[in-house]
C-alpha cells in the first residue's frame, strides 16, 4: 500500500520537508534522485508528486485517493529537474513521463492540471452576463476568409432586446440580427461582408437604440498601385510628383496626358480579399495649450493611415510636441493648414518609418486632417496637417491623404491659426502653439441612417495672415 503523501514527504526530505516540498518541481527533482538510487520506489515517486501539487492546488480532497494511470516501467525514467521547469509554472503543473534514451523518439506523455485555466473559462462565461452596460468586444484581430467573425456581446443579466446592424459610411444597413450575450459569428449572420470593399461598422443596438462603440470591420483587400507622373507645380517651376490614379482608374479621365500615359502602365494585380480585421471604433482627443480638438476617424477611407496614427498616439508619440508649421494663408489669400507631428520640432523629423499613400475619398476642407509627406507619395510618417478651408485645400484631394476630421475644438483650432508666424516662407511661428498629449477615446455610436463626416466642423471664415505651400515632409 501506498503511504501518506506527509509520511512519504517527510521520510524523503525530513520532518520539514513537506513545507519545502510545495514546490513540486522541488519534489519530482528529489523524488527522481532517491529513484534512481532505488532508495525509493518508482510509484511512490509520482504519487507524492501528484498529491503534493494538487495540494498546493487546493484540489486535495479531490486528488488524494488518485492513483498515476500512467504505465511505469523499469524502461522509463522520470524527466529531470531541467525538463520539468519546462512544464511547471506557478498556475501550472504538469507531470511528464518520457521513454529511456535507449527506446524509439516518441511524443512525452503529459498529464496536466490546469487552474488558471479553469478559471478563465469560468470567467468567459460570466463576463457576457456580468457587464455594466452593453457593449460589443474584438473576440479577436484577425479573421480569415470565409472562417468566422466573431465578436462578444456583453450586457447586463436584466438588459433588453439586442440587436446588431452592419453600417456603411452612409449609415446603410448591412444586415441586421437579434443576439444575446456571447460570442456572435458576424460573418455567418451577415454574409454581405464579403462583398465589403471598404471598411463599415458593427453596432449593437439595445431596444432599437444604439449603444457603445462600435466596432470597426475592415475587409482585408490588397491596394491598387499608385500612379505617378512628374509635373510643374502651378506659378512656379518647381517639378513635382503628380498622383494621376490608382491601379488602373484615372483620377482624372479627360486628361488626355495621363491617357496617353496610361497604355504604357503595367497591367495592375488582382484585388484578393485575405480576410477581415476587426477593432473597436475611436477617436482622438488633442490637447493643446489652445484647447482641446476632437478628431474623428476615417477607416473607411484609410485603414493603414488611421491605424498608423492611433498607434503612435497610444504610445506618446506625440505628447510635448509643437505645431512647427503653421500657414494661415495660401499665395491666394485662403485659409491653408497648420501642422505637427514632427518630435523634433523642426519639420524634418518622423517615425523611422514610411507609410504607404492611400486612395483616400475623403474631400479635403475645413477641419479635415492628413498625413504630411515629401515628393515621393509614400513618404509620411507621423507629421499630420488640419485643413484650414476648401477652397484652400482643394488641390490636396488624390494627392495627400486625408484620414479623419475635426468634430469640436474650432475654437482652439482658430486660435492656433491665428499664431504671430516668425518665417512666412516656412510657417515657422513665433511662439509654437503646444501639443500637451493625444489621447485615444472611445468613439459614440453609429446612428442608422447618418453619416458622421456630417458632424465635422462647419465653416465659418477663420480669417488670419499670409504664406504659401504644400504639407511637406513627414
Amino acid at each position: 500500500m501506498n503511504e501518506p503523501s506527509d509520511k512519504l514527504a517527510e521520510k524523503l526530505l525530513g520532518p520539514s520537508g513537506v513545507r519545502r516540498a510545495a514546490n513540486p518541481v522541488e519534489t519530482l527533482a528529489a523524488c527522481t534522485r532517491l529513484a534512481q538510487n532505488q532508495s525509493m520506489p518508482l510509484r511512490a515517486c509520482v504519487a507524492l508528486v501528484v498529491a503534493l501539487s494538487c495540494q498546493s492546488f487546493n484540489q486535495s480532497m479531490a486528488c488524494a485517493s488518485t492513483e498515476p494511470v500512467l504505465p511505469v516501467t523499469s524502461n522509463l525514467v522520470i524527466a529531470s529537474e531541467a525538463q520539468a521547469n519546462t512544464v511547471a509554472t506557478q498556475s501550472t503543473f504538469s507531470q511528464s513521463i518520457i521513454p529511456s534514451r535507449s527506446t524509439e523518439a516518441s511524443q512525452p506523455i503529459v498529464a496536466t492540471t490546469n487552474a488558471s485555466t479553469l478559471a478563465q473559462q469560468q470567467s468567459t462565461m460570466q463576463r457576457s452576463t456580468l457587464a455594466k452596460s452593453a457593449a460589443l468586444e474584438c473576440q479577436r484581430k484577425f479573421h480569415r476568409a470565409q472562417e468566422s467573425v466573431d465578436i462578444r456581446v456583453v450586457a447586463p443579466s436584466d438588459h433588453g432586446q439586442l440587436t446588431i446592424q452592419v453600417l456603411d459610411t452612409d449609415g446603410k444597413s448591412l444586415g441586421d440580427l437579434g443576439v444575446t450575450p456571447g460570442i456572435v459569428d458576424v460573418h455567418a449572420l451577415v454574409p454581405a461582408i464579403d462583398d465589403l470593399s471598404k471598411s463599415a461598422w458593427i453596432q449593437l443596438f439595445q431596444d432599437g437604440k444604439p449603444v457603445s462603440s462600435p466596432i470597426v470591420l475592415e475587409p482585408l483587400r490588397s491596394p491598387p498601385s499608385v500612379r505617378t507622373m512628374r509635373a510643374q507645380r502651378k506659378g512656379s517651376n518647381d517639378p513635382y510628383t503628380r498622383i494621376v490614379g490608382w491601379g488602373d482608374r484615372l483620377l482624372d479621365p479627360t486628361d488626355q496626358e495621363v491617357m496617353a500615359a496610361s497604355s504604357q502602365w503595367i497591367a495592375s494585380e488582382p484585388i484578393v480579399l485575405s480576410g477581415f480585421r476587426t477593432e473597436p471604433d475611436v477617436d482622438a482627443m488633442v490637447m493643446t495649450d489652445a484647447g482641446p480638438i476632437r478628431i474623428a476617424f476615417t477607416p473607411d477611407a484609410a485603414p493603414s493611415t488611421v491605424r498608423n496614427f492611433v498607434t503612435l498616439a497610444e504610445q506618446g508619440f506625440y505628447n510635448n510636441t509643437i505645431f512647427h508649421r503653421i500657414v494661415p494663408m495660401n499665395r491666394d489669400g485662403q485659409p491653408f493648414v497648420i501642422q505637427g507631428g514632427d518630435p523634433t520640432g523642426t519639420g524634418d523629423g518622423g517615425p523611422g518609418w514610411n507609410l504607404a499613400l492611400e486612395p483616400s475619398d475623403l474631400p479635403h476642407d475645413l477641419g479635415v486632417v492628413g498625413m504630411a509627406r515629401g515628393d515621393d507619395p509614400n513618404s509620411a510618417g507621423s507629421q499630420f496637417y488640419i485643413a484650414l478651408s476648401r477652397s484652400g485645400t482643394a488641390r490636396l484631394d488624390g494627392q495627400y491623404c486625408a484620414f479623419g476630421y475635426v468634430v469640436s475644438g474650432r475654437d482652439a483650432l482658430k486660435k492656433i491659426a491665428d499664431s504671430n508666424i516668425a518665417d512666412s516662407a516656412t510657417g515657422r511661428p513665433s511662439n509654437a502653439p503646444n501639443i500637451q498629449q493625444v489621447m485615444i477615446i472611445p468613439a459614440p455610436p453609429r446612428v442608422p441612417g447618418e453619416n458622421r463626416r456630417a458632424q465635422r466642423i462647419q465653416p465659418e471664415a477663420i480669417i488670419i495672415p499670409d504664406t504659401t505651400t504644400s504639407p511637406q515632409t513627414r
